[in-house]
This record gives structure tokens, sequence and C-alpha cells, in this order.
């Protein structure tokens, strides 16, 4: 094989690789023992289909973990998920901004909505599109599931709010 071959096969391969870090999919951990039950609706209508507004966007009721287990499992979210590529927390912005200390500068159904649905939030919302003229790049949306892995992420997030 022909060195320029090779070269053009380890540039595909390395540029798979980082795609697949920037999208990474679900975490198998299960909902913290502290969920609220469930009640709400799912984040997908019922129709099917993902919905076109953060107005028709419901959270489920959750009730967020201050258990030191879930806040490890949120901090293993947070990593699985590939949110470590562009934040992190309390060491200054990186591609996105730090952090530490969101769960005090935000409203939680905000955080949610942010976490859950980043594209409508970019397009829909007014501090989300201030944070995309800051930081010029989108979220991405990392498809985190919301009753199985934000609760976690909240968590990890509440125990670094200070």
């Amino acid at each position: 094989m022909s060195k320029r071959l090779r070269f053009v096969h380890l540039g595909g391969a390395l540029l798979v690789i980082a795609s697949v870090g920037c999208s990474k999919g679900g975490t198998d951990a299960p909902a913290p023992a502290s969920t609220g039950g469930g009640g709400g609706v799912p984040v997908a209508p019922a129709g099917g289909g993902a919905p076109d507004s953060i107005d028709k966007l419901t959270i489920p009721e959750l009730t967020y973990s201050t258990a030191s287990a879930d806040v490890d499992k949120g901090k293993a979210t947070f990593v699985a998920k590939g949110c470590v590529t562009c934040h992190k927390v309390g060491e200054g912005k990186l591609v996105g901004p730090d952090l530490k200390g969101v769960t005090a500068r935000r409203d939680i159904k905000w955080i949610e909505k942010m976490i859950l649905r980043p594209d409508l939030m970019i397009k829909q919302d007014d501090t989300a599109k201030d944070l995309f003229k800051t930081y010029m790049t989108p979220m991405a949306n990392q498809n985190v599931d919301p009753v199985n892995e934000l609760p976690f992420l909240l968590a990890y997030l509440k125990a670094n709010e200070a």
C-alpha cells in the first residue's frame, strides 16, 4: 500500500473516532433511587417525532439526588456522553462555558431543556442564543435520556454549584 493511501486511511479512521467521541450515545446507568416516579410527559410528543418548539417540550417531574453514588454516576454520564469534550466544571471555559455553578445561575427547567434539546433552545431561547453568540459553537444534542440519565447529570451539576 502506498504512503499516500495509508495516510488517507489513517485520516479517515481518525475522523470516525473523533466523530464518535463527540456524539456518544447513552449510558447503561439506571435511574437514581431518588427519582420522583415519572410524572410528566415524555420529551417527544405521544404522536411520535420530536417537538418543534421549546414550549411543547415537557420534561418528566424528577427529584434530583444528593447521594454521592448518584453524583458519581452523573459525573460518569457527563464523561460517557462526551460533555467533557466541550465543558469543564470549575476549570474555566473550554469550547463551551464552564458549568461550575450553572445550577445557581440558571433555572433548573432551563438547564433540563438545554441538555435535552439544545437544537431547539439555540433557535428559540434568548439566553441560549446569547450563549451561541458568545461561544460560536452550538451545543450538540447528546440524546440524554430524561428519566435514566438526566437526574444523574443534574445531581453532578448541582453538587458543583458552589
